[in-house]
C-alpha cells in the first residue's frame, strides 16, 4: 500500500511542477509579446483588485475545487477529484477486505460450533488479526489522506487568491551576460560574468 501511495504522491507532485513551470513561461510570454490590457494597469480598488480570498475559501469549503474554479486554476479541480477518486476507489478495496478479515476473526472467537470460518481456514488465528489490522490502519491513513486532501485545496484557494493580488514590477529583471574574449594587448583569453539587475 505503501508504494502506491508513494507513486501517487509523486506523480501529483510531479503534474503540479510540470504546470507551475508551464504556467510561468505562458506567463512570460505573454507578459512580454501580448499587448497589455487596461485590466492589468488598472490601479488597486478597481472591480479588477474585487477577487476576493474569503470568498473563495469559503467556495472551496463548501464545494471542493469550487474555490479553484473561482480562482480560474481549472485544471487544479482535476487534481483534487482525480486524488479523491483515487483514494476513493482504494478506500472501497481496504473496506471490503477489512470486512471480510473482520468477519473471519469474530467466527474464530466466537465459542458456538456452528460458526466456523470457510473463508481463511488456512491462516493461523494470529495472521488473520494481522491482516484485520493491516486493513483498519490502511482504512484509516486513507480517511486521513481525505480530510488531507479536503484541508489542501481550501488552503490552496484562499493562497491562490491573495496571490491574485501580488503585483509584479514590470522593470525587475536580472540579466546575465557571459563574455569571453582574447585579449591581444595581454596576449591571453579572458572570461567575465556580468550581473545586472534592473528595478
Amino acid at each position: 500500500m505503501r508504494p502506491i501511495l508513494s507513486i501517487l504522491l509523486f506523480i501529483c507532485l510531479n503534474g503540479i511542477a510540470q504546470a507551475q513551470s508551464l504556467f510561468s513561461w505562458e506567463m512570460a510570454y505573454h507578459h512580454r509579446y501580448a499587448p497589455q490590457s487596461d485590466a492589468f494597469l488598472a490601479p488597486k480598488g478597481t472591480d479588477s483588485s474585487a477577487h476576493s480570498p474569503k470568498q473563495a475559501t469559503i467556495y472551496s469549503a463548501i464545494l471542493p475545487g469550487l474555490g479553484q474554479f473561482y480562482n480560474r486554476k481549472y485544471w487544479k479541480i482535476g487534481l483534487i477529484y482525480g486524488g479523491g477518486f483515487t483514494m476513493g476507489v482504494f478506500l472501497k478495496r481496504n473496506l471490503d477486505s477489512l470486512s471480510s478479515y473482520q468477519r473471519a476473526v469474530d467466527y474464530r472467537l466466537d465459542t458456538l460450533a456452528s460458526t466456523v470460518d470457510t473463508r481463511y481456514p488456512s491462516l493461523s488465528d494470529a495472521k488473520v488479526i494481522q491482516e484485520r489490522n493491516f486493513y483498519r490502519r490502511n482504512r484509516d491513513m486513507l480517511i486521513l489522506g481525505f480530510v488531507g486532501l479536503y484541508a489542501l485545496q481550501v488552503i490552496d484557494a484562499n493562497v491562490d487568491a491573495h496571490l491574485r493580488e501580488f503585483e509584479i514590477n514590470e522593470d525587475l529583471s536580472l540579466s546575465v551576460d557571459p563574455d569571453i574574449g582574447y585579449s591581444f594587448a595581454r596576449g591571453s583569453w579572458n572570461s567575465q560574468l556580468r550581473l545586472s539587475l534592473h528595478f
